[in-house]
């Protein structure tokens, strides 16, 4: 059996972190927690919930006690607020450790930069979350492209909505945790970018990886908040040109409605939703990440007698295909780098940068 990777999480504020920890709870193969360090009580207190039959995990406020504390631990998720990430990175690069960096890695375009002109020189891996690339509609979206198969492409659809997660994470909804600071959404505004645009990367990340292009221009929109009481924007539509004129739209809203329930619950009719749909000349893609194959109507859930969205099993596949297999497999030197680099995610930021300029100036942005 191959030596297990050993990790440390530094800050659970994304809402991803707690899947991580619950497979650590299984004590997967290919990797071991054996610290956890979040400055909130709360949040550390639910971690601790989550690993209570692991008893070798320790407990810290601050993860730069954690990582004196941890000299054996090998790398380091990053999963606190945005606004913690290139602290966190620079600390973690001094450590020589190896790097798995949740999203977005920054809205700070500086930062963004600096991160990855220290990763270019840095002798160990730097991994960032884009999930969807392992993603089997979107891989098969790629290759149908890159082969030509569905002809010259001339526009792509892509929506990632969702539910509003700042309903069940707070931290979520504060323009200055998310975003970095407080930028109206327009001049005179009463709410501030750090919402739908920064929580959802992957359009961005998506129309970039599968059809190998950059863009060119961006035009965005946003009406007033469908929740009056955010302090961040819960909707935009974006729309423009790929560099080899390619049009797009690309919707990244927290469209759906949530349930009012005490904890979050993946409710009626879909909490998540990425639609791709590619139009080329010699034929159409569509696809749905988050689509479910059973619906049940019954007594037994939170919201009684409604249409409820079941899952359903994911398809197995290589273990190297998939976030930790990646990480894992190019620190083992089974691939040459990580699926998904600092460079991709710096990519993405300009991108969700140039919509949010667009927005407050009412202007289409060329990069």
């Amino acid at each position: 059996m191959n030596k297990k990777l050993k990790i440390m999480i530094a800050g659970t504020a994304n809402p991803h972190i707690p899947a991580y920890l619950r497979g650590a709870g299984r004590n997967v193969s290919a990797m071991e927690t054996i610290a956890i360090s979040d400055f909130d009580a709360l949040r550390l207190g639910n971690a601790r919930e989550i690993l209570a039959q692991n008893s070798s995990v320790k407990f810290y406020a601050d993860y730069l006690e954690m990582f004196a504390a941890h000299p054996e631990a090998e790398a380091v998720m990053i999963g606190s607020d945005n606004i913690e990430h290139f602290e966190m990175f620079k600390a973690a690069v001094k450590q020589k450790l190896h790097i798995f960096m949740m999203k977005v890695i920054s809205m700070n375009e500086d930062e963004c930069r600096k991160m990855v002109e220290i990763g270019e020189h840095y002798d160990r891996v730097v991994q960032c979350e884009l999930e969807l690339h392992f993603n089997p509609q979107f891989q098969q979206a790629r290759k149908l492209v890159q082969s030509g198969t569905l002809g010259e492409i001339k526009s792509v659809y892509l929506t990632n909505v969702s539910q509003s997660p700042c309903n069940y994470f707070p931290n979520w909804g504060d323009p200055v945790l998310s975003y970095g600071r407080k930028i109206a959404i327009r001049p005179g505004a009463g709410y501030y970018r750090g919402g739908a645009i920064t929580d959802h990367p992957h359009p961005y990340d998506l129309i970039r990886w599968i059809f190998g292009h950059e863009f060119r221009t961006v035009f965005a929109m946003s009406a007033p908040n469908q929740r009056a009481h955010l302090a961040v924007e819960d909707h935009a539509a974006i729309s423009g040109e790929l560099d080899n004129g390619i049009k797009y739209f690309i919707n990244p809203s927290y469209t759906n409605l949530e349930e009012k329930v005490p904890t979050r619950r993946l409710l009626w009719p879909k909490s998540l939703e990425c639609n791709l749909k590619i139009t080329g000349t010699k034929g159409y893609f569509a696809a749905d990440f988050f689509d479910r194959h059973v619906y049940i109507v019954g007594n037994n859930y939170v919201s009684p007698d409604r249409l409820i969205v079941d899952g359903c099993p994911r398809l197995a596949s290589n273990p190297d295909d998939n976030l930790v297999g990646s990480f894992i497999a190019a620190i083992n030197g089974r691939r040459p780098r990580p699926e998904s680099t600092l460079a991709d995610s710096f990519a993405a930021v300009r991108v969700m940068n140039a919509a949010y300029e667009s927005i407050y100036s009412n202007k289409t942005i060329v990069l």
